[in-house]
């Protein structure tokens, strides 16, 4: 199974190194460690080295878009701020019938487009900290 990581990370960023803060970066590498249980597993965050990537915003949407395009599930990490980039992705991955998860703390109100695919099934909500018997039985 191939599973694509949508996750806003722009507001986890030291702009004077460009570096992930510690702190997204240790919580996001536990949730890649659990879903790399269940095969391959894109993030950008992760493929760019928790650094603020260099590429262009085309090349960066290009890329999701291929990478959406070949994998199975996208899960999205939603907070309590809407990320256009995440909801960009979670719609690109509906538009191609991918399975879509939406992964977020029971403290986070989800927006209104969000709880919509929820209430019309093409989604599906995830607790977070991810738990591997929860996903096993989704994605099963």
């Amino acid at each position: 199974m191939k599973i694509f990581v949508a996750t806003s990370f722009s507001s986890q960023i030291d702009y004077s190194t460009g570096q992930v803060s510690s702190q997204f970066m240790d919580f996001l590498k536990s949730q890649l460690d659990v879903l790399d249980q269940f095969g391959e597993t894109f993030s950008a965050v992760r493929d760019d080295n928790h650094l603020l990537n260099q590429t262009t915003p085309e090349e960066a949407f290009r890329l999701d878009m291929d990478k959406i395009k070949e994998f199975d599930v996208l899960v999205a990490f939603l907070g309590e701020k809407v990320s256009a980039g995440v909801q960009t992705e979670i719609g690109i991955a509906l538009a191609f019938d991918k399975k879509v998860l939406l992964a977020t703390t029971d403290d986070v109100e989800l927006g209104y487009f969000n709880k919509a695919i929820l209430r019309a099934g093409a989604a599906t909500k995830v607790a977070l900290p991810l738990d591997t018997d929860e996903l096993r039985n989704i994605l099963n």
